[in-house]
């Protein structure tokens, strides 16, 4: 539990509120209230009683952790039964993604979900770049999204060109006529008393059809959704509708990546202009809308919607922040990042508020606020907006350092290795890496800059011949993980067998990649191969269970410089609590790269 104490002199506060000291791990804002104006109607939001982990002894709750039962396995019904029976439910990340077929729904409140050891929740289905060539192929970005339309090969209509004819090309090329696809969204939330932290949502990519969204809140009351990563949500990727109320959405990251096709709008507050009044109050705080994001930062009506030390780095977007039809606003404390032009629309709504501790790069002055001040009623702090980059790239996202005791650190019982790099650091000169033996050399490419986990890899490996990696293991249970970069025939093959693309995976913060996780695999050796096409660039990681025989050929005393990077990518001057990668830079040109949990 981490708490930043703030001086008075650096605190910008509400009309309605007083300093106090901020913690990150408890609920705030609107989710905490029963009143959008009474600062004494306050609410103690549980979900199921615990939202920390480890879960203490002394809790006697309900509580459920499940792990994934591997790369194909459809976990909906698993998860959506234990939501059901029980207050906490706990999604262990140590056995790779779950993926989920459709949208889970509640059927009953006071619940907590809470993600450990890097928990994500993935869709099963997703766009596909044969998809995207065939929507290309028509000319759908340039079709309108307002009108024109049709009747769809099966029966149904609709009212905009541009969907008619992504969702026709769809059903020509999935043959889904019932168009279960567009089911591909996480949690359908629309009970009371809810706590969802520290998942990771990763999504189909954004595609104009009227799907789902990663989580949607419909009539949804008293809920805080903190500290998660939502990525390329089909229709949106986290909306709040149907006179949901008293939300906080609190260190959440929002994005999408080149899986998404047209309409990345990512957060919206009420479905149309007739919402019922007096609903949909929500706390947008110390998130991050970043790469990928175009509009509805959010877009909102009818709520009192409070935007308190937000960060935008959505550069190229077309709109961030939206009031409409009777909503009314508080922003303050918000950092607008060079590059966000459009950050700042609004139509018909009631009140807004800028608060002079607002900082927009691409603009002189702030916009202008609108009707009687803006009011929180509910105690909190604001941080200065120069401090708000660098906090909210810190804690923003599933960061929490939650991790089960079955899963050891590197530097104790299990190894985490990268691949070992010898050889050159220029592009015209080939080098190799080892696995432990130091006549088992392979090429690589020194000018891979893709991205993994945030972190940008200056070295990788160049695909010859059909044998990419050949490697022992000597654990009767190991774990290979395959990330792979941007590949002209996508076809890889581990011990002979086909990867299936299907399965793979693109981490919050990743660009280019797609991710293999095999688990259960025995001791032997073992090979990573390709299918035919031009040469590609690989990243990869071996994760043993147990003694690992895969050793650095470095000793520590070729070890130059060591350096630690956050999740994504900031160099840190010394590791923080949670998960840090190590950098260990060596004598002879190698660089060594190991996750340290601190």
């Amino acid at each position: 539990m981490k708490k930043l104490l703030f001086t008075l002199a650096a605190i910008t506060v509400s009309m309605m509120a007083t300093a106090q000291d901020f913690d990150t791990s408890k609920p705030f804002g609107f989710c905490t209230t029963s009143s959008r104006t009474d600062a004494s109607s306050t609410y103690e939001v549980t979900g199921g009683g615990c939202y920390t982990y480890p879960v203490p002894e002394n809790f006697s709750g309900k509580v459920i952790e499940l792990k994934s039962d591997g790369p194909n396995a459809d976990m909906k019904a698993k998860i959506q039964n234990a939501i059901k029976q029980n207050d906490v439910v706990i999604l262990n990340g140590s056995n790779g993604d779950f993926i989920i077929s459709s949208s889970i729904g509640f059927e009953r409140g006071n619940k907590t979900i809470l993600g450990i050891n890097n928990a994500r929740l993935c869709t099963k289905w997703y766009i596909t770049d044969e998809i995207k060539k065939a929507l290309d192929a028509a000319g759908v970005p340039n079709m309108s999204t307002s009108g024109g339309g049709g009747t769809l090969s099966n029966g149904k209509t609709v009212n905009e060109q541009a969907e008619f004819n992504t969702r026709q090309i769809i059903i020509n090329l999935t043959g889904d006529k019932s168009e279960n696809y567009q089911k591909s969204g996480i949690f359908s939330l629309n009970k009371e008393n809810v706590i969802i932290r520290n998942i990771t949502f990763a999504g189909p990519g954004s595609v104009d059809v009227g799907g789902y969204d990663l989580i949607s809140a419909t009539g949804a009351k008293h809920c805080w959704v903190d500290h998660c990563a939502f990525q390329d949500g089909m229709d949106g990727n986290f909306d709040i509708t149907n006179s949901s109320d008293f939300i906080t959405v609190s260190y959440c990251t929002f994005s999408y990546t080149d899986r998404s096709y047209m309409h990345q709008n990512t957060n919206l507050v009420g479905s149309s202009d007739s919402e019922a009044a007096g609903f949909l109050n929500t706390t947008f705080a110390f998130n991050w809308w970043g790469e990928g994001c175009k509009q509805r930062m959010p877009m909102a009506r009818v709520g009192k919607i409070h935007m308190l030390n937000n960060y935008f780095s959505c550069a190229g977007n077309s709109s961030s922040i939206n009031p409409r039809k009777n909503s009314e606003f508080l922003i303050e404390g918000n950092y607008f990042d060079t590059g966000v032009k459009k950050y700042y629309s609004e139509s018909s709504a009631t009140s807004v508020t800028w608060d002079t501790n607002n900082y927009i790069a691409e603009a002189s002055s702030l916009p202008a606020s609108k009707g009687t001040i803006v009011t929180m009623p509910y105690t909190y702090s604001v941080i200065p907006y120069a401090d708000v980059p660098a906090f909210v790239q810190e804690q923003a996202g599933a960061t929490l350092p939650y991790t089960s005791s079955e899963v050891p650190t590197p530097d104790t019982e299990a190894k985490n290795y990268s691949v070992m790099f010898n050889g050159t650091d220029t592009e015209s000169e080939s080098g190799y890496f080892t696995f432990g033996d130091a006549s088992n050399k392979h090429n690589f490419n020194p000018k891979f800059t893709g991205k993994y986990n945030g972190i940008a890899y200056e070295q990788g490996l160049k695909m010859e011949g059909s044998t990419l990696i050949q490697f022992t293991t000597t654990a009767a249970t190991s774990t290979v993980v395959i990330v792979q970069s941007t590949w002209s025939d996508n076809t890889l093959k581990f011990d002979g067998t086909e990867l299936d693309v299907n399965t793979a995976s693109t981490p919050e913060g990743s660009e280019g990649v797609r991710v293999y996780t095999i688990p259960s695999i025995g001791a032997g050796t073992h090979n990573i191969t390709r299918g035919s096409g031009e040469s590609g660039v690989l990243y990869v990681e071996v994760r043993e269970a147990g003694t690992s025989s895969i050793e650095s050929v470095a000793t520590p005393s070729d070890v130059t410089a060591t350096e630690y990077y956050s999740l994504d990518g900031r160099r840190l001057a010394e590791p923080q609590r949670g998960i840090n990668i190590r950098v260990e830079r060596m004598a002879n040109g190698k660089t060594v790269t190991t996750k340290v949990i601190k």
